[in-house]
């Protein structure tokens, strides 16, 4: 069930997003919260997927009340702009399964109904199908089936807690991580630290996903990082350490605007299809050549490379994630040729597709 107050964002969600390939069904639609109590009550979906600015019932105050006093069985995933991101912090307790950003993000929301049909399907790990999994709200947030994976799931729920912007959230987040390591590779420090070396980088990416060099004071940056040390035990402390940074680093782009900015969320958003600084430009009605030397001076990187390295983000994903042969990975990413999604790989990542899914 889909809950927005805005006409085009609820076409959209309805039909960009392929729901059926995914075994979902669009069962309704509702324009505030108030609305929506009666439409949850009425048809009693598994998902809902609201906004959270509305008029007369907000999105968090929706979910409380489906939550507290309906003891409905539905789950909630946030839809948000990006003054929107503390409400996560709050979203958590009610056992929030996911916080997409608008504008919608096609391949996120694509991933994240992947994984739900994967575990709703088979719940308890055994082939039987059934309902959502359903849990005390709090303990919600963090539950996983059997038949998803705990690790993946406990790191995204490490970058909501990120978004959140909460610290006891994080250090609670890092502490289910490492113990999820823990529990995954055992006694293999080598495994558990690869793993969490690479949790480290993909959050690193997720951050500077939209930097700009001069929105920290002086210019200055102290997000880098960390050494992870052969000690599990000192993993948590390391791990919230970074994720802290990592918010603070958050919020001070989201207080960044200009046409570099933009630019960047263009790319950021579109980045499957053909770019050219050229169109970006027009769009944003400024001189190409003016453009570009303004984005490499914010961004710290020229036009190509940002539209490279944010094509090699999301193909690593993917490789990390998902069984998709290289040569699909790369014409979703937006590469016609395998070879050049390899080059550009090799380039940002210092090693091949194949070495990296391998690793």
């Amino acid at each position: 069930m889909l809950v927005d107050d805005e006409p085009l964002v609820l076409e959209g969600l309805a039909f960009m997003i392929d729901w059926e390939g995914h075994g979902f069904r669009v069962c309704g639609e509702a324009c505030d919260g108030e609305e929506a109590l009666d439409r949850i009550q009425e048809l009693n979906p598994d998902l809902v997927v609201t906004d959270v600015s509305m008029p007369v019932m907000d999105g968090l105050q929706l979910i409380e009340h489906c939550t507290k006093a309906l003891k409905a069985s539905c789950r909630f995933v946030i839809l948000s702009g990006h003054d929107d991101f503390a409400s996560a912090q709050k979203a958590l307790t009610y056992g929030v399964l996911d916080y997409w950003l608008k504008p919608i993000d096609i391949e996120e929301i694509h991933a994240t109904l992947g994984k739900l049909h994967s575990e709703w399907s088979h719940p308890y790990g055994d082939g039987t199908a059934g309902s959502p999994p359903t849990a005390a709200p709090l303990e919600a947030a963090w539950t996983v089936p059997d038949a998803g994976d705990p690790l993946f799931d406990a790191e995204d729920q490490m970058l909501l807690a990120i978004k959140a912007e909460d610290g006891a959230t994080i250090d609670e987040a890092a502490e289910r991580l490492c113990r999820q390591l823990q529990l995954s590779f055992g006694g293999d420090g080598e495994a558990g630290k690869a793993f969490l070396s690479n949790v480290l980088l993909e959050l690193l990416w997720k951050v500077m996903d939209g930097e700009v060099t001069n929105s920290a004071p002086g210019g200055e940056h102290d997000l880098s990082l960390p050494v992870l040390s052969n000690r599990a035990d000192r993993w948590p402390d390391v791990l919230a350490s970074f994720a802290r940074k990592a918010a603070e680093q958050l919020a001070r782009q989201r207080s960044v605007t200009g046409p570099a900015w933009e630019a960047a969320r263009f790319i950021r958003e579109r980045y499957r299809e053909p770019l050219q600084l050229q169109t970006i430009a027009r769009t944003l009605h400024f001189q190409p050549a003016y453009l570009g030397q303004l984005f490499k001076k914010q961004m710290g990187m020229s036009f190509l490379d940002y539209v490279h390295r944010t094509r090699v983000e999301a193909g690593r994903k993917l490789l990390r994630r998902t069984d998709l042969k290289i040569a699909e990975i790369a014409r979703m990413v937006g590469y016609a040729d395998p070879e050049q999604f390899a080059a550009k790989f090799k380039q940002w990542m210092d090693m091949t597709p194949s070495q990296y899914k391998n690793g």
